[in-house]
């Protein structure tokens, strides 16, 4: 790496980065590695670590020409490690997954009581570097908040705002997950989720919130959370933040109704704007129907009939699929009609069919005219089961079968097992891995053994194929048995529908050269 000489931090912010070393530990997180790079393009020297990183994130650090070491060591904290003069970093952006035990984390703090350091977290960093004092819109939620960050993004980009924006998977129309955009908006996808090791409330109170998409709130965290209450109570934070107003999923809609309430009780009580939508008669922004429809020449969508106040009743086609994405899309649409920034549902389907959605996201991989494999990141019982249901609307003559690895701090433990056994019930088969996660208590690990029984025994599931085992390759092979008995039956397409928020050990592409 090139040598740079040592540049004065003004005023220890990030409001002049020009030749200033940030160095991020954990630099692969959830829209970290975007970060770094909008870091980067505003004059920055950026390094990082991490452990092992894979696509896509691996592949668009090494675009970006960001150094950066798979191992975490105080060494990665001095200037010599990189071939810089620097001696220490100016600014360290830590990572909400480094624990204080983390041999960086400690170096960190070594450094800041000697002042020789800024340490922020990253949300702290992208309020300082990017939202600042612009229009603030923050989508929050439990589910669907990549997927709607995406659409309000390229719906502002669309109508010409030229938008910033952080979103926590990579959409499509987009080099990367985060810009900072020359117009006076800023779209945050705002992640309920601990900041860093020194400050456990929620990231998303970092972000300066004019408007704030809610999606509804359920419980998820459980590693940070003890119920739902907990998580709850971080949502009525976030309305002490908000400046203007909510929309806010209705009851109808909502996964967890009486929580959404709690919620639009504090929006109410702080006298800000509170606008609902969702499927309930009344809403200020109603999904009437949604129904799946070839949208183009072998291509599904949505077609959906949203209703408010100021257009009336209108049609429009969405290339996404499933009711949970119409809702998204009701929600977006209620956000900029609200806020003023959409006026006319001609200028709406203008940006509904130029959408090209988000990386795994159902997420087509792999596709022959007998074997399509759909990457997602669905790894909560109810996003699981809605896009289960939207991927059976959207092949409505193939055979889906689901495979599911639990990886997530919540998914791998029996808190979920309950819902964990009817959340599969629309798929035709189902090949489940084991829980990955080892830093688990024993008696709160999740038992995939008595769950597969529980799926087994649900009437819906009787002479359904149901695989549970730990190899990527038993799995598939299994899968490739199923597949050949279903042609005996004149059912000929499948889909492979693989839900992970890992890599799920590179099961996608053996599925698409021997499944």
């Amino acid at each position: 790496m090139e040598a740079h000489s040592e540049s004065k931090l003004n005023n220890g912010d990030l409001r002049s980065l020009k030749n200033c070393w940030v160095h991020f530990v954990a630099i692969g997180g959830t829209g970290v590695g975007a970060l770094a790079a909008l870091l980067q393009d505003q004059g920055a020297i950026v390094t990082g670590s991490d452990g092992p990183l894979y696509p896509p994130m691996s592949t668009f650090l090494a675009s970006r020409k960001i150094p950066m070491k798979t191992e975490y060591s105080s060494l990665n904290l001095e200037g010599a490690t990189w071939g810089l003069k620097f001696e220490f970093p100016q600014i360290v952006v830590v990572g909400n997954a480094i624990s204080r035990s983390n041999v960086e984390a400690m170096r960190v703090e070594e450094l800041l009581a000697l002042q020789k350091i800024k340490r922020m977290s990253h949300a702290e960093a992208l309020a300082e570097s990017a939202i600042g004092d612009r229009k603030s819109l923050v989508v929050a939620g439990t589910h669907g908040k990549s997927t709607t960050t995406s659409i309000l993004t390229w719906a502002l980009e669309s109508l010409h705002k030229n938008p910033g924006f952080f979103i926590g998977g990579l959409p499509k129309n987009f080099e990367s997950g985060c810009r900072l955009g020359t117009g006076n908006i800023f779209v945050s996808e705002g992640d309920e989720y601990d900041t860093a090791y020194w400050d456990k409330e929620s990231k998303f109170l970092h972000y300066r919130p004019h408007w704030v998409l809610c999606t509804g709130i359920e419980f998820d965290h459980a590693d940070i959370f003890k119920d739902l209450q907990a998580i709850e109570k971080m949502f009525v934070k976030l309305s002490a933040k908000t400046r203007e107003g909510f929309l806010l999923i209705d009851s109808d809609s909502s996964p967890k109704p009486a929580s959404t309430e709690v919620l639009a009780a504090a929006i109410r009580e702080r006298g800000l704007k509170l606008f609902r939508y969702g499927k309930k008669n009344g809403s200020d922004f109603q999904l009437l129907s949604c129904q799946a429809t070839p949208i183009q020449k072998s291509t599904l969508g949505t077609k959906i009939l949203f209703k408010s106040q100021k257009w009336g009743s209108v049609e429009l086609l969405s290339p996404m699929t499933g009711e949970h994405n119409a809702l998204n899309l009701c929600g977006v649409l209620g956000l900029l009609i609200a806020s003023g920034e959409l006026d006319k549902p001609e200028e709406a389907q203008k940006f509904l069919s130029s959408f090209q959605g988000i990386k795994r996201r159902q997420e087509e991989v792999f596709v022959s005219d007998e074997l399509i494999v759909i990457d997602d990141f669905a790894h909560h019982p109810t996003a699981i089961r809605e896009t289960v249901d939207a991927i059976k609307s959207r092949y409505p003559t193939s055979q889906v079968a689901a495979f599911f690895e639990a990886r997530s701090a919540t998914s791998s433990r029996q808190v979920m097992a309950d819902d964990f056994a009817k959340c599969f019930d629309n798929a035709d088969a189902l090949f489940l891995s084991p829980p990955t996660k080892l830093n688990i208590p024993e008696a709160e690990k999740l038992d995939v053994f008595s769950l597969m029984e529980s799926i087994k025994a649900r009437p819906e599931n009787h002479g359904k194929c149901f695989v549970l085992n730990k190899e990527n390759m038993a799995l598939v092979e299994e899968f490739r048995k199923w597949r050949i008995s279903l042609k005996s039956q004149n059912k000929k397409q499948v889909v492979a529908l693989v839900m992970s928020n890992g890599p799920f050990g590179g099961i996608h592409k053996i599925l698409a050269e021997k499944g």
